[in-house]
């Protein structure tokens, strides 16, 4: 077997094309819509995509299992049985859209800062880069957290930059890198630390394998975007937010949780409530 047949049988499945553009814009709720080459039109996909695809960690705490992002995977569990992922998962299948629409896109690897810290942490998170007009602009749909950024941000505009009521700046550093800044009342705060020139794919198979051993396995963890709120699972709590009003409602038991995830995301799960079962009476 050759270099080339070697490296497709093994990693060709990061690099497959999406398998239906059109099903997946219907995913998101733009079916039959023409997406402009713009920053507008990527935009408007970033925020739907927010607001229909979970971040989630099901398939490592309720499951117990493993995860991937091959694009027919993730295709399979995104479109077909309406689930979400963390972003190593939900960043590559989103490229995989904004390239079949038409934009000029690459991945990049994140590191995560923690506030105004000067501490430097590894790379733990994946977003995209797309160039337009010769622009480059960071977008980003696996944060988990549901303030996260809605649309995209210019990496090369130094100015405060308005995203969605929210101010952010970008600011240079050393190496070709970047950091991008959110402001607060609190004062500023940095969010994400990258280098904007392509990402090796191949590296973020690594990262994957160790980001699942980590907290993503301690607690069931579900963030969705809303307009004008969020939803969201942290533990065994189910919050909701609306027009800035938040309320929490406790999740006692495994049918409590199926039918959260099934009635408030939409998830379509097999099994999940008696392997919930299982773990609540055997949780080792």
């Amino acid at each position: 077997m050759g270099m080339a047949d070697f490296f497709q049988r093994m990693y060709g499945k990061y690099y497959e094309k999406l398998p239906d553009k059109e099903a997946y814009l219907k995913r998101i709720g733009l079916e039959g819509e023409e997406i402009p080459l713009t920053k507008e039109g990527l935009d408007r996909l970033q925020f739907a995509h927010l607001c229909a695809v979970p971040f989630e960690n099901i398939d490592l705490f309720d499951y117990d299992g493993k995860v991937d992002f091959g694009i027919e995977e993730m295709y399979d569990k995104v479109v077909t049985r309406r689930r979400g992922g963390y972003c190593f998962e939900l960043n590559s299948i989103f490229m995989s859209l904004l390239e079949a629409v038409g934009f000029e896109v690459h991945p990049i690897g994140v590191r995560i800062m923690m506030g105004g810290r000067d501490f430097i942490p590894a790379i733990a998170h994946r977003a995209s880069i797309i160039t337009i007009d010769g622009k480059r602009y960071f977008s980003d749909v696996g944060f988990g957290m549901t303030n996260a950024p809605g649309i995209s941000i210019c990496v090369d505009e130094y100015g405060e930059q308005d995203v969605q009521g929210e101010t952010y700046t970008v600011e240079d550093r050393p190496y070709n890198t970047k950091v991008i800044i959110r402001h607060t009342e609190e004062g500023p705060s940095n969010l994400f630390m990258f280098v904007p020139d392509p990402f090796n794919i191949l590296d973020f198979i690594s990262f994957n394998t160790t980001i699942q051993m980590t907290g993503f396995r301690a607690k069931r963890m579900v963030n969705l975007r809303r307009p004008g709120g969020a939803i969201s699972v942290d533990g065994d709590i189910f919050r909701r937010t609306e027009n800035g009003e938040r309320t929490e409602t406790p999740i006692p038991a495994a049918d409590d949780a199926f039918r959260v995830l099934t009635e408030e995301f939409g998830m379509i799960l097999t099994d999940l409530l008696s392997d919930i079962a299982i773990k609540e009476t055997f949780p080792f």
